[in-house]
């Protein structure tokens, strides 16, 4: 993977590693620390990112094509090299799979059309794995919704990949460089991966890890699409936020544009990362077994190019 950093105009740029550094433009130069990860500045829904590193698109990972305009792909170096890593180890498991990713954070971050967060390079989305009945990744144009029972009411044929989604989940929960503090995702579609990573046997410390932090985030679009990851603060790193303080209903603006921010408070969100201690582990609660999905025998069609692509509005 090669990464870039961030750079203000009319600043230089100065190689280091294979990362370019630079300095903010309040306050000084950056600290050892941010030229290595960027500075997270504020909160996920009321912050900015000094510095930070570019996703790059590989073999093994794309942006999904609704989502290229703008640039909406730098984040803290933890949090990029994470996506890079989940995406690597997922094609490992699965020779030829492509990680689908949506927006990051903008250059500098700040706000972004119909979001409520990704504004302090902490966040990002990262679209499902999509399969036919006889295995094969169906790769689409923009996030694309599924029922608990892993079927796509848009998109009669396509399979929620309950393999790939899981190898994708176990390696972003179990990163030994990035801290996940949430995992987004629509209720039923949690239950599905937790129910199917207790059939293959997945270890049970990893699918605890997984249960804590897979969770629908409350008011807020369910993520029933994609997964919205976020990290926590690093340690050490001043005017970082861990938390979103609690939001009021955004209205809805630019409608005919179909920029929309959605949502009320999310008061659900904003309680802390699982605290870590000497206790010992609690068992995995049972799980509800996920529905099987009737598999259809003939290939999906694409889905509509006019689908409209929701963009999610988490408060935490």
């Amino acid at each position: 993977m090669t990464l870039s950093a961030s750079a203000s105009p009319g600043v230089p740029r100065h190689p280091t590693g294979g990362r370019t550094a630079r300095t903010a433009s309040v306050g000084g130069a950056l600290g050892p620390a941010a030229l290595r990860f960027g500075r997270s500045i504020g909160s996920p829904t009321e912050g900015h990112l000094l510095g930070g590193s570019h996703l790059q698109e590989t073999p093994y990972l794309r942006v999904v094509p609704v989502y290229e305009s703008g640039d909406v792909r730098w984040g803290l170096e933890p949090l990029v090299t994470m996506v890079d890593r989940a995406a690597r180890q997922v094609r490992r498991q699965f020779p030829e799979a492509i990680t689908s990713v949506g927006h990051l954070s903008r250059e500098g971050g700040g706000e972004i059309d119909r979001h409520h967060s990704h504004e302090s390079g902490r966040d990002a989305d990262v679209g499902f794995f999509v399969r036919t009945s006889r295995g094969r990744q169906l790769l689409a144009s923009h996030f694309v919704q599924f029922r608990g029972d892993g079927t796509a009411p848009s998109w009669p044929g396509a399979i929620f990949d309950d393999a790939r989604n899981w190898a994708l989940v176990a390696a972003m929960v179990t990163d030994p460089e990035a801290h996940v503090t949430h995992l987004f995702v629509a209720a039923p579609l949690r239950a599905r991966l937790l129910a199917f990573a207790e059939r293959i046997g997945a270890p049970a410390s990893v699918r605890l890890r997984a249960a804590e932090l897979l969770q629908q985030p409350r008011g807020a679009l369910p993520h029933d699409d994609h997964f919205h990851v976020r990290i926590g603060c690093p340690p050490h790193m001043s005017g970082c936020v861990e938390n979103p303080a609690a939001r009021r209903p955004a209205s809805v603006a630019g409608a005919a544009s179909g920029h929309r921010r959605h949502g009320a408070a999310s008061h659900g969100l904003v309680t802390p990362a699982p605290a870590h201690d000497s206790a010992p582990a609690p068992a995995v609660p049972a799980l509800p077994v996920a529905p099987e999905v009737e598999e259809p025998t003939t290939e999906p069609e694409p889905p509509p190019a006019a689908m409209p692509a929701p963009i999610d509005d988490v408060d935490g």
